[in-house]
């Protein structure tokens, strides 16, 4: 709601019928209950540091694919990386801090890469932006589908043993905040 008063693409398309829910371009909040829902037909939210250039090429060809918003940071449907560690030992702490927050990925493959995104399990891996683009189109091909690959893989992130990031907080950093 609030990135909606500078940033179009966040704004609702139209008001709701009750002028107790407030709503943005994806969400849907009651005011009473505070229960937020997701909107039906809404754009589909990327996180990423680069441009989409193939997917809006995509879009422009005909292509049923639902609005993208990318942002760098916040909650979103998919998340992208572009790291390919020089090494091929690094793991891409963008990556980590995703999956803390169950947000699948789309990512460059290298060397390691595997220990970290099991493709086709918490997200994918890609070699090139032929193949990204490709990916982007199954995943979002039917958008917002509850049966989708998405969900399957935010599902997945759910119910693996890592440590979320709110958890991660709680136990590492919050203390040391505690004792000051």
């Amino acid at each position: 709601m609030k990135l909606g008063r500078t940033h179009a693409a966040f704004r609702a398309c139209a008001d709701p019928g009750d002028p107790a829910t407030e709503r943005s371009a994806f969400t849907e909040r009651d005011a009473q209950s505070g229960m937020v829902t997701c909107l039906p037909g809404r754009p589909a939210l990327l996180v990423s540091s680069t441009s989409w250039t193939e997917f809006e090429q995509l879009t422009l060809a005909g292509d049923s694919l639902p609005s993208l918003v990318c942002v760098i940071t916040g909650s979103a449907d998919l998340g992208v990386c572009l790291h390919k560690s020089s090494s091929g030992l690094d793991l891409p702490m963008k990556v980590v801090d995703m999956f803390g927050c169950c947000l699948p990925v789309c990512a460059v493959n290298f060397q390691c890469l595997h220990e970290l995104v099991k493709h086709e399990e918490n997200g994918l891996v890609f070699e090139d932006s032929e193949e990204l683009a490709a990916q982007l189109q199954m995943l979002f091909s039917k958008f917002p589908d509850p049966a989708g690959k998405l969900s399957q893989f935010r599902k997945n992130l759910r119910e693996s043993e890592q440590l979320r990031w709110d958890e991660s907080w709680t136990r590492t950093v919050l203390p040391l905040l505690m004792d000051t």
